[in-house]
């Protein structure tokens, strides 16, 4: 074999090679492992449209480095937590697989535009990404999870571990605050409880010792209520009242004080009783929630346990 030979072989296992590169470079970025790439300092809104919320949207925005949740005619400080592990989420999404390539696959995983969660992301204006996110599933054996995605332009739907579809579909109270009471119990000195009819009741406290209007109470009943209002969160909230509305419904109000606080802590009860659950009750900690409560719940632990004392 002489070298002319040697060097028309060379060559073509030459191309060969190079020709064989190319496909698998092709082959490689068909299926791309960082699926969604999100510099989570430059997001100024998130629009999600849950399907646990029948898709309704919700904006997450950026004002003066603060979040703020809204949908539909409410707008409302967010639960800025809830909203940081949300982006959290967002900047960990790593395919595991391809699961399908053809639309007509996408029902199965459940990332239509009306069966999946849409998430967009913007920087200003400019939106960043813009994707679906489908059918949870669960490996019993393995205790782990397998998310679907889809990027809202594209075709493929991929398979992404963890339990990112459950993050992405959960509805608008999901980004509230919740907290309606947080208390240091050690520094709370006085109650005043004040009924529709303008009865008034007063509890203090005294080197230690509380009293009811100049009656001793027992320090660990005390205690007890105190230590089980310390910490009190509401889950159903209620939008859409007239302020009007509610001053004339205006049931009771407690009002807390104590050291270290910068004012004193009012909350506020009203009476629907047209209503399955007839109180609704606000703290000046959280103004601009209002939740609801029936005999049980925020009311009694509040209200019903106080009187009993």
């Amino acid at each position: 074999m002489n070298n002319k030979t040697l060097l028309i072989i060379f060559v073509a296992l030459l191309a060969a090679w190079g020709l064989s590169q190319m496909n698998s470079g092709k082959r490689n970025r068909s299926f791309n492992t960082d699926l969604i790439k999100i510099d989570t300092a430059a997001v100024t809104t998130i629009n999600l449209y849950p399907k646990s919320d029948e898709q309704k949207e919700i904006t997450l925005s950026k004002e003066n480095g603060i979040w703020v949740a809204t949908q539909g005619p409410v707008t409302t400080k967010a639960n800025q937590s809830a909203v940081q592990s949300l982006l959290g989420n967002l900047n960990l999404i790593k395919t595991k697989r391809v699961a399908a390539k053809k639309p007509e696959k996408w029902k199965d995983y459940e990332v239509g535009e009306t069966t999946g969660s849409r998430v967009k992301v913007f920087a200003g204006s400019e939106l960043v990404e813009d994707f679906i996110v489908g059918r949870f599933s669960f490996n019993q054996q393995t205790r782990s999870g397998l998310s679907f995605v889809r990027l809202t332009q594209a075709d493929e739907v991929y398979a992404i571990d963890g339990f990112l579809s459950m993050t992405m579909s959960q509805g608008f109270n999901s980004y509230r605050i919740k907290e309606f009471l947080k208390l240091n119990t050690a520094d709370i000195t006085g109650l005043s409880l004040t009924n529709n009819d303008g009865t008034k009741t007063t509890l203090t406290v005294l080197n230690g010792q509380w009293s009811k209007e100049g009656i001793t109470i027992d320090s660990t009943t005390m205690s007890t209520y105190l230590t089980g209002i310390q910490s009190t969160f509401g889950n159903d909230f209620v939008d859409g009242l007239e302020e009007g509305t509610l001053s004339s419904q205006l049931y009771k109000t407690l009002t807390i004080t104590g050291n270290n606080l910068t004012e004193p802590i009012s909350i506020n009860c009203y009476r629907d009783i047209n209503r399955e659950k007839p109180y609704l009750l606000r703290s000046s900690q959280n103004k601009d929630a209002l939740f609801e409560s029936g005999e049980e719940g925020i009311y009694d632990k509040i209200f019903s346990q106080l009187e009993a004392i």
